[in-house]
């Protein structure tokens, strides 16, 4: 149930997202400012790992960015659109996955050096934009190479960026303990 709830919940903030870039300043060639779908795309894959259940992330993410608004009408054209959005987010999750284990749930932190972390982190997020500009070009062969090189900084930018804070405020919230009511025990017991 809450593996459904997470899913409806990325799916929800997926649309958002994309409703969100559609309203943003936009090029000659149809290259947006921002674009937080691919942001929220990639996040919903890395979050949802745990789970166990990526093909059905990946097919709930693909029938997402089909159906999202400032698509065509035509199905084709709308799953051709959709491929630019879903193949980064993917390339990304299985990068990060293999380059950074257990990273999202902060396994192994006090082990990892920040340097070559944060590069594993950039590169999966740089090598994830680059082939979504590759697939925008395909899909959108008026695109410039200026406006592929925009893309690449503006998706990598923001998923790695997006990552960081994402963990930040997780590790900000485990080191804050709520608040207990019931008073404290002491850190050993005897059994006897």
């Amino acid at each position: 149930m809450r593996y459904a709830l997470r899913t409806a919940g990325f799916a929800a903030s997926y649309l958002l997202a994309t409703v969100a870039g559609l309203h943003t300043a936009e090029s000659g060639a149809g290259v947006r400012l921002l674009w937080p779908a691919a942001v929220i795309g990639a996040l919903w894959l890395v979050a949802q790992a745990r789970s166990g259940r990526r093909n059905l992330d990946v097919i709930a993410l693909s029938v997402t960015a089909v159906l999202a608004p400032g698509g065509s009408t035509d199905p084709l054209t709308a799953f051709a659109h959709a491929v630019p959005q879903v193949v980064p987010a993917l390339l990304f999750a299985w990068l990060f996955d293999r380059w950074l284990p257990g990273y999202w749930l902060g396994h192994g932190d006090r082990f990892r050096r920040p340097g070559p972390t944060l590069a594993r982190l950039a590169a999966a997020a740089t090598l994830a934009a680059i082939s979504g500009a590759v697939l925008s070009q395909v899909v959108d062969p008026g695109l410039s190479a200026g406006e592929a090189g925009y893309l690449v900084v503006r998706d990598t930018t923001a998923v790695l960026l997006a990552v960081l804070a994402t963990r930040g405020v997780r590790h900000l919230r485990r080191r804050r303990p709520a608040a207990r009511l019931e008073p404290r025990r002491p850190g050993l017991t005897v059994v006897r």
